[in-house]
């Protein structure tokens, strides 16, 4: 009973902690938007580095992976759905997570449109269906019967992916802060790198784990099988457009240079 106690107490402590930061965050980011609303030619350095925009994500994305890791290791088979405190009840905590990064990303900032607004949607826009997507590759993990069936290791696969895709929101958090929000244009190599992460390393992992579940385990499929496969297809097919692109502006740069080029005519 004592230890039931201090395992409480931690959770609460832990919790409290990422309140505190995401309070501190809230003033820190409050002081930037002041600046910038009442600052007439607004600079890079006009505008203070945010350091707990991304350590108050980080910290409780961290602290979800946990309880994530406790709970689908230990007990999520012997949950009731017809318990208020069931399955249901546990998805919905953690896809709040997705509304939790909607609600901070927005008290980080004021801005309504241009390029920077532009660059806030085009790293965030994707990020609130990515987390719904990992909470829900989560539903096979409640059913006894089916784990029992999995093949080794593919329990702990799901559960990885999961807290990873949790944690994949601190980069672009990161990235936004280093930026100030977009005041420093970010560089086209980040820009791929980026959907390349959205595409390989979120949404392919989902795609290819509830296709050996769906075909190789028969069982419900998802509709965030869509969205993996689109998301897949339209970020591929802007890499392949940008390298083209970037290939044919190469060309293009080489034959005016040539052109601009004025032969030794005095032999």
């Amino acid at each position: 009973m004592d230890n039931l106690t201090l395992t409480w107490a931690a959770i609460y402590a832990v919790d409290i902690i990422v309140v505190c930061l995401f309070i501190g965050s809230f003033f820190m980011s409050a002081d930037n938007i002041y600046k910038e609303k009442y600052t007439t030619h607004l600079r890079y350095n006009d505008v203070r580095h945010l350091p707990l925009t991304y350590l108050a994500w980080f910290v409780y994305a961290l602290v979800l992976d946990v309880k994530v890791v406790v709970i689908f290791t230990t007990f999520s088979t012997d949950l009731d759905e017809n318990v208020f405190f069931g399955p249901n009840t546990l998805k919905t905590s953690l896809a709040i997570a997705g509304l939790v990064f909607l609600t901070f990303i927005a008290t980080q900032h004021d801005l309504k449109t241009g390029q920077r607004r532009n660059q806030l949607v085009s790293l965030t826009a994707a990020v609130v269906f990515d987390l719904l997507d990992s909470v829900d590759i989560l539903d096979n993990l409640f059913d006894k019967e089916a784990r029992t069936e999995f093949p080794a290791g593919l329990a702990t696969t799901i559960i990885v992916i999961c807290c990873l895709n949790l944690l994949l929101p601190t980069l672009p958090m990161f990235t936004l802060v280093k930026t100030r929000f977009g005041l420093r244009r970010l560089p086209e190599k980040y820009e791929v790198m980026h959907k390349f992460a959205i595409a390989y390393i979120v949404n392919l992992p989902l795609f290819v784990t509830r296709m050996i579940t769906w075909h190789g385990l028969s069982s419900g499929i998802s509709i965030f099988v869509l969205k993996n496969v689109m998301a897949i297809g339209v970020v591929t097919f802007e890499i392949c457009e940008h390298f083209c692109n970037h290939d044919n502006k190469h060309k293009d740069e080489e034959m005016k240079h040539e052109q601009n080029v004025v032969p030794d005519t005095s032999v």
